[in-house]
């Protein structure tokens, strides 16, 4: 699945990722108010995106050391926490938040960057084929067609109105990195895997982790606000986003097992 030539580096590359993720979330434990940069309403978001993160983080260290025995199939779910640790780690880059750590921030997204691009040069999407029974395409590629279409608009609603009156957003990166990056990736593999498309394949879960990952992010930050931060309990807003982080997490499973590598 990946030239053999590039494993080495890749999986350097995403160890040194790893450690500085961890190194990162460990420095806000020791700094007193790491995020005082980051306005209140966003800072419990900030702190379950470094639970996630860690737990990536961990993740990416014991799939690297299965990649290293040969486990091929499982540069797909490689692909997912590299992404993620990307797209969580410029949020905090381009959006400013300064303190101590921040080179770390810097550090993890240059890095990850780079493994991403050699994983995009050494890949073969060829070699990813349908297995007996065959991945859930279409689900996937509806899911994804959905979160293009919500999120587009939920965006624009918010961006149009502040560009008419001239004043930045808080938080303001994700606008940039979902309507520039992720939604037209999202729309790009959902139209793959309408036309059972290879690259189509390699990219749902890797798509899906990303989509999940950062939903159980600001599902954990919705039970952060009231557990940690004195703010109201929203059973809807917690129904909506478990649905957003546990339901593309629950079909990982069943595309991984429609899919194989080729002999």
């Amino acid at each position: 699945m990946i030239t053999p030539a590039a494993t080495p580096p890749m999986l350097r590359l995403s160890d040194i990722t790893a450690v500085l993720a961890l190194a990162a979330v460990a420095t806000t434990f020791l700094l007193p108010d790491p995020y005082a940069a980051v306005p209140d309403h966003l800072r419990p978001g900030a702190w379950s995106q470094d639970t996630i993160s860690a737990l990536a983080a961990l993740a990416l260290l014991a799939v690297n050391a299965r990649l290293r025995q040969g486990w091929a199939k499982g540069w797909l779910i490689w692909a997912g926490l590299v992404g993620y640790l990307f797209y969580a780690y410029a949020l905090y880059s381009f959006d400013g938040v300064l303190n101590p750590a921040y080179p770390l921030y810097l550090a993890i997204m240059a890095l990850s960057v780079l493994a991403l691009v050699l994983f995009v040069r050494a890949v073969n999407p060829a070699s990813l084929v349908s297995a007996r029974r065959r991945p859930p395409r279409r689900t996937v590629a509806g899911l994804f067609g959905l979160l293009l279409v919500l999120f587009t608009a939920l965006w624009l609603s918010q961006l149009l109105p502040a560009m008419a009156a001239r004043q930045p957003l808080p938080g303001q990166t994700i606008f940039v990195l979902d309507l520039a990056i992720a939604l037209p990736l999202t729309g790009l593999t959902a139209w793959l895997l309408c036309r059972g498309h290879p690259v189509g394949d390699l990219l749902a879960i890797p798509m899906l982790m990303k989509v999940a990952l950062l939903g159980i992010s600001v599902f954990l930050g919705t039970l952060y606000t009231y557990a940690f931060f004195d703010g109201p309990f929203m059973p809807f807003d917690l129904a909506l986003y478990a649905l957003m982080g546990f339901g593309p997490a629950a079909l990982i499973w069943p595309f991984w097992r429609g899919s194989t590598l080729a002999d």
